[in-house]
């Protein structure tokens, strides 16, 4: 798997010594749909990915993917924190988007999916 690029890799580490998670720092295989910036495993079927959007001006693809690999995994549950730098500049419009999905794909997986969004520095 490709590593997950330095900049997704420090917002990572603020997740993952707030929450004490130990993230791979390499993107995790969406079995075609994509991959995912991070992840930590919590089990054999359960994930916390990260996704940080610096330069994407589609947002809500990196929520949207997901959905996909649900259906296929019925096993899994995935926790997503998606991370919107401060700089990215993506329409406001496509940031709904990825709250609609996030609570959408919640609706439809209730126990398997969880969607947390954080739009700003952490830093």
């Amino acid at each position: 798997m490709k590593a997950t690029a330095p900049e997704n890799i420090v917002i990572s580490e603020k997740f993952g010594k707030s929450l004490k998670l130990d993230f791979y720092d390499s993107e995790f295989s969406l079995d075609g749909w994509g991959n995912v910036d991070n992840y930590a495993k919590l089990s054999d079927s359960s994930f916390v990915f990260m996704e940080c959007e610096k330069g994407q001006k589609h947002p809500n693809t990196n929520v949207l993917k997901l959905w996909p690999y649900l259906e296929k995994n019925e096993q899994l549950k995935i926790f997503l924190i998606h991370y919107i730098f401060p700089d990215n500049n993506s329409p406001q419009n496509r940031i709904r988007l990825c709250h609609f999905l996030g609570k959408k794909l919640e609706k439809i997986f209730p126990d398997r999916f969880r969607y947390y969004h954080i739009y700003g520095s952490i830093l």
